[in-house]
């Protein structure tokens, strides 16, 4: 199954394109950092542009943490963004940190 992983970089996607390119399931990027300003610009959209396509999803939070306490600032911030998508997303949530 080919998947995809996007953010507000990709701009405003067409989902139903997407579907009908073979892509079975999309990782969106719900945020970065621990400001709730930080939340993806199209995070929203993306959400619900793919679960309204039929295409899976999961997400990720791109990370700045420099210590355990900003990790876990990170990783509330982030379960607060994804809270309405609760049952919904099929994949994971990544804790993306380089």
């Amino acid at each position: 199954m080919k998947g995809i992983d996007v953010s507000s970089h990709n701009g405003s996607i067409d989902w139903g394109k997407v579907k009908n390119a073979g892509i079975g399931f999309a990782i969106l990027r719900a945020g970065y950092g621990k400001h709730a300003s930080q939340q993806d610009s199209q995070f929203t959209a993306n959400a619900a542009g793919a679960l309204q396509a039929g295409i899976a999803c999961g997400a990720y939070w791109f990370s700045y943490a420099l210590t355990p306490d900003e990790a876990r600032e990170e990783a509330q911030l982030c379960a607060r963004v994804l809270e309405p998508y609760k049952g919904k997303f099929l994949y994971p949530v990544y804790f993306d940190y380089e």
